[in-house]
Parts: structure tokens; C-alpha cells; sequence
């Protein structure tokens, strides 16, 4: 008897790498969409849901609902079922957590995505206060917000960022494998950098400047040339294709 799962999904976030894991695991899964407020924040649909209101969210057999893009990831390798496929042949991803897999599934939300998410936060409420969000703002104080956004995102965070960038690239190009789970196959690792690594190359931070390596480019041609990743990208777009028809 299949498990049921339930996937769900929030527009423009972390669930992206959720659905590739569970195309490469082979599970059965099932998807609800919420759709982000013109605030951009997460609907109250998903507070529901997760305690955080925040997505992505997984539903075991209607029994367990848990959170976190890292541990849902740990929580669907270790199935027992995961674990004989594996054993058989059956799925090509590492499911043992090797030391890569666990170092470079802790950096990419510890180091990576927690600088860009600052980034991020800094750029876009600089920009909602010179769009009147705390009121009209003087000539005067439009310059000084713009140039303080300006130098924390780009002077400050920027290099840092870059630094985050050049290690991971460091790591993939030495990688025999060509994997972040330091193995022959995507791992946990693999799957935890994909959204950062996807918002540099193809996302939202591909004009942003960054240098990405040869290696980097590599891994992520590699990660979109598997069947695997190419169905969980046509899935999430048929998915929110879907939802927006019944709204």
C-alpha cells in the first residue's frame, strides 16, 4: 500500500527542491497550492497548516504534518520503503547521510540562504518605504534610504554572498562525483542547494551580478538534464497553473 502525501506548496519558495526529491524517490504525491498576498507575504491558508505559516509542508498519511525543507528531505530518505528501493537499485539518489550531504544541506539555509535572505528583506523594505510604506518621505530622505539599501545589500551583504557562492563552487568543481552528496549520486545536499543555486542561475538573482563558477553551472545542468528534475518542474508549473484557474 502506497503512503499518501500531500505537498504544500507556496508560489516562488523553497518547495521547489521538494517536488524534484519526490519525483527522484518515486513517491505518489498529491498538491495544494497557496498563492503569496500582493504583500508577498504567505496567505493565512497556511497557518493551517504549518505552525510558521510557512511552506514548504508535508502530510504523511494524514496522520503527520511536518515542516522544514531539511528535515521533510531526512524524513523522506529514510523511509523503510526509500531505503530497499535504494538498496535494489531501483532510484538513483544517495540516501545515506554522508558527511557532504549533511554539511551542505546545513550551509544552504545557515550560510547561504540566510545572507540572501537578508539581502533580500533589506532590498525590498528600502523600497517599500520610498514607495510611501511609512509614509511621504522628503528628497532628502529617499537618498538616504537608498543609498543605506544600497550599501548593505551590495557593500556589505554582496561579498559575503559572493563568498557563500565561491565555496560551494570550490567544493562541486574537486567533487569526483559532481555531487554535493560527495557521492556518485544527488543527495540530500544536492537537494537542499537547489533552490539557492536555481535563483542564481535561472531565478531571481541571475541578474544580480554574482560570478558563478564553471562548477556551479555544471551541477545545475546535471540537475536538469534528470528526468526526475524535468517532471518536477513541469509539475510544480501545471500545479499553480491549475490553482490560479479556480481562483
Amino acid at each position: 500500500m502506497s503512503r499518501q502525501i500531500t505537498l504544500h506548496h507556496l508560489n516562488a519558495s523553497r518547495s521547489d527542491r521538494i517536488f524534484w526529491v519526490l519525483e527522484e524517490l518515486q513517491l505518489p504525491y498529491s498538491v495544494v497550492v497557496h498563492f503569496r498576498l500582493p504583500t508577498r507575504s504567505a496567505p493565512p491558508s497556511l497557518l493551517k497548516i504549518s505552525p510558521t505559516g510557512k511552506a514548504p509542508a508535508l502530510t504523511i498519511d494524514n496522520t503527520q504534518t511536518i515542516t522544514e525543507s531539511a528535515y521533510i528531505i531526512h524524513k523522506l530518505l529514510t523511509l523503510p520503503e526509500i531505503k530497499e528501493k535504494s538498496h535494489k537499485g531501483e532510484i538513483d539518489v544517495e540516501v545515506d547521510e554522508t558527511d557532504d550531504n549533511v554539511f551542505w544541506s546545513h550551509f544552504s539555509e545557515g550560510s547561504m540562504m540566510n545572507l540572501f535572505q537578508a539581502s533580500a528583506i533589506v532590498q525590498a523594505t528600502g523600497q517599500a518605504w520610498l514607495n510611501g510604506a511609512a509614509g511621504e518621505l522628503s528628497e532628502e530622505g529617499k537618498n538616504v534610504i537608498g543609498k543605506y539599501t544600497g550599501f548593505v545589500a551590495k557593500q556589505y551583504l554582496g561579498p559575503q554572498m559572493q563568498g557563500t557562492i565561491d565555496l560551494a563552487e570550490s567544493f562541486i568543481s574537486k567533487s569526483k562525483g559532481g555531487w554535493f552528496s560527495g557521492t556518485e549520486k544527488p543527495g540530500q545536499g544536492d537537494f537542499m542547494m537547489f533552490f539557492a543555486i536555481n535563483s542564481l542561475i535561472a531565478g531571481t538573482r541571475a541578474a544580480a551580478g554574482f560570478n558563478i563558477g564553471s562548477g556551479l553551472k555544471g551541477w545545475y545542468e546535471r540537475v536538469m538534464s534528470r528526468p526526475a528534475a524535468q517532471k518536477a518542474q513541469q509539475r510544480l508549473k501545471d500545479e499553480e497553473e491549475n490553482a490560479k484557474s479556480k481562483i
